[in-house]
């Protein structure tokens, strides 16, 4: 009976994962939270009623009583939430908690009043009531925290502690074993002496096992922990400590006897409360952590709770078991150790209530703490994407969010830019705002069916402006990167049409001319007529080509342009049309002075169409208009073929349109009326400004 009593100190412990779809049996919940308590209660009478002298059967009193008032209130949390056969197995461990508390009370008061009702089941249900939920805890509880699914091993191992669990209760509901006046000792005695002889000889080997089996689901958890990704093993370390301690905890019962007598009276019943104080602590941090469930208010209020009834129950005992035995009154332990832990409450509920607060919320009740965070992943470095997607990290991992996504306007809807975490709750969304417009818009989301309280999203708002300044600067360097590399393919492709202009036209053309060269001078002799005849068609070959030269400097970056500004520059380049035939009608008005590099884009592009017209458009004229309209607009409108439909773009194409986007603008191709091409350029107003360009 004594080893039988002994096992009962074992650990009652928390809940865990829960499924985002179910919804939970709050009726249940109700039921569970009333039916433990009021066994607490009941328990608590029974005591005062009794009062009995603290033996070690009073230490186990207080861990069955610990079981009721914790296990009870967390069961009645994950019942309203989730069907997770954890939240079953901590609402057993708690009614099974209050009924061993309060019977091994009425057995005290029945041993004095024998008169009083002493049914075996009743006497004995200290010695049994415990052992389905507490055990459970032990073997079983530490795989089901998990997020990925059971596979066979595990379910084999899950099995074997059920198993066990179950053997060694139908042990105790049926030992035969008879008391000192011959009355049984369990509710269901079956079978003899065999059966009796087996129980007494099994029951130290049973423990044994149980405790490797406990230790084995340590060991899960620890391999769920090992080498993980950080986001994948968050508070698994902790659980991995609480169930080793757990399972260690049963240790003493599996000593021999002759060993276990040397050890302090006190000690097993302590180790076992010591390690089921921290294994409710340990398990929370892992299922929080891990966003196992929906995380409310009422959850950090439960925990802070739950962690300081515990913790002052457990001050309580200890301190009577350390004081007791130098105390020179009679009860002056007791006093001692409830002024003690009364002047300690409000300063550790304090405590406890700070870190409940940042493991439920995370630094959302720090905010200094969220910049700094922020601020070490702002100046991480790395490229654009890098640089946004660790901000949302700093800011997810701060506040404990799901998910943490920066959308910026695209069209008539919203694209992603960047994004951190996975699936969550319902979305919050945040402007962003910079020079007063909205840029982009943070969406943020808690856990599955997690709402988010004021203080987190009090400190989101808070975060807007870095938020903003991050997305802001990552899309400037993008946008600056991105024209970098679409002003170095315009040189590159200036730089082929150079090639292609001096390799297909002006070389051949100077060869031909040195070829006529010696021609002429074979013939200065024989036929000086001819010679001087083929010398003056070479003089005018000469100048054609000077000018082809001229114009492919002045395409480039004609003087008129760096010296006088855009406007003259257009008016010369008319000018140089105007001698080949083509009939260029110029209308630039009061054109002001424009940034430089919005001038060469612009010239570049006017330059590029009318060299179109003059060679491909077949046209007769030519009409350049320059002006401001809110921004720079240029068009080039002819009267020629116009562009075939279907042609793909050509070289000189893609060279205006990267010399508009180069500038910040837009360019359009279109077919003109009645007939011809239109060639539109237009550099927002934004791109003007440097200057005090006036709209």
């Amino acid at each position: 009976m004594h080893a039988i009593w002994d096992a009962r100190s074992v650990s009652t412990d928390p809940p865990s994962e829960r499924d985002p779809g179910d919804s939970g049996h709050p009726a249940v919940a109700r039921v569970v939270l009333v039916l433990a308590w009021a066994l607490a209660a009941l328990a608590l009478g029974l005591f005062v009623a009794a009062r009995p002298e603290w033996t070690v059967d009073q230490w186990y009193f207080v861990v069955d009583l610990s079981d009721a008032l914790i296990y009870g209130l967390v069961a009645f949390v994950l019942l309203r939430r989730t069907r997770h056969p954890v939240a079953w197995i901590l609402a057993v461990t708690a009614i099974g908690g209050g009924i061993a508390a309060a019977a091994s009370q009425w057995m005290i008061l029945w041993f004095e009043n024998p008169d009083l009702y002493g049914e075996p089941w009743l006497l004995s249900a200290s010695g049994w009531a415990w052992i389905p939920g507490t055990l459970a805890l032990v073997v079983v509880v530490p795989y089901l925290v998990r997020r990925e699914p059971i596979g066979r091993p595990t379910a084999v191992a899950i099995a074997a502690g059920a198993l066990l669990t179950t053997f060694l209760w139908v042990c105790v509901l049926t030992d035969p074993t008879l008391d000192e006046d011959g009355s049984a000792m369990s509710p269901l005695p079956l079978g003899g002496d065999a059966w009796a002889s087996f129980i007494a000889d099994s029951f130290q080997w049973q423990l044994r096992l149980l405790v490797v089996l406990g230790l084995v689901a340590t060991a899960d958890v620890v391999r769920r922990w090992w080498g993980r990704p950080l986001a994948e093993r968050r508070g698994f370390g902790w659980l991995a400590i609480g169930a080793g301690l757990l399972s260690i905890s049963f240790i003493p019962l599996t000593l021999p006897y002759d060993v276990a007598d040397e050890l302090p009276v006190a000690f097993t019943p302590l180790t076992h409360l010591a390690s089921q104080a921290f294994f409710p602590a340990a398990l929370l941090v892992a299922v929080l952590r891990q966003r196992l469930w929906g995380i409310e208010l009422a959850v950090s209020r439960t925990i802070t709770w739950a962690l300081l009834t515990g913790g002052a129950i457990a001050a309580y005992v200890a301190l009577v078991a350390l004081l007791d035995p130098v105390m020179p009154s009679e009860g002056g332990a007791r006093v001692v150790a409830t002024a003690l832990v009364v002047a300690a409450a409000q300063p550790v509920l304090a405590w406890i209530n700070r870190r409940v607060e940042r493991l439920v919320r995370g630094d959302a009740t720090e905010p200094m703490r969220v910049v700094r965070r922020v601020g070490r992943r702002l100046g991480g470095g790395g490229d654009t994407e890098q640089l946004v997607t660790g901000v949302l990290e700093g800011v997810a991992t701060s506040l404990r969010l799901a998910r943490v996504g920066i959308e910026v306007p695209d069209g008539d809807g919203w694209a992603e830019l960047a994004s951190w975490g996975g699936e969550g709750g319902e979305p919050r969304r945040f402007p962003l705002l910079h020079g007063g417009a909205v840029v982009a818009e943070l969406v943020v989301a808690g856990g599955p069916n997690q709402r988010l309280d004021a203080r987190t999203l009090r400190a989101i708002e808070e975060l807007t402006p870095v938020i903003s300044g991050a997305v802001t600067l990552a899309t400037t360097t993008r946008d600056l990167v991105e024209s970098r590399s679409r002003l170095a393919a315009a040189r590159d492709e200036e730089r082929r049409v150079l090639r292609r202009e001096l390799h297909d036209g002006l070389g051949p053309a100077l060869a031909g001319i040195g070829l006529g060269l010696e021609a002429g001078r074979n013939l200065l002799d024989s036929d000086p007529e001819a010679a001087r005849a083929l010398l003056d068609r070479l003089i005018v070959e000469v100048d054609a080509q000077v000018d082809e030269v001229r114009d492919l400097a002045r395409g480039l970056l004609p003087p008129a342009l760096e010296e006088l500004g855009l406007a003259p520059a257009l008016e010369d380049l008319a000018e140089r049309y105007r001698v080949t035939g083509l009939d260029v009608e110029l209308d630039v008005g009061d054109l002001p002075a424009v940034p430089p590099e919005v001038a060469s884009a612009v010239y570049g592009i006017a330059a590029e169409a009318v060299r179109n017209v003059h060679r491909h458009a077949q046209a007769g004229r030519c009409r350049v208009h320059a002006g401001l309209r809110g921004g720079l607009v240029l068009s080039v409108v002819d009267d020629g073929v116009g562009i075939p439909p279907g042609s793909p773009p050509g070289i000189g194409l893609r060279s205006m349109r990267e010399r508009a986007e180069g500038a910040g603008g837009t360019l359009t191709v279109a077919a003109a009326q009645p007939r011809g091409t239109e060639v539109r350029v237009t550099i927002p107003r934004a791109a003007l400004e440097p200057l005090g360009v006036p709209s």
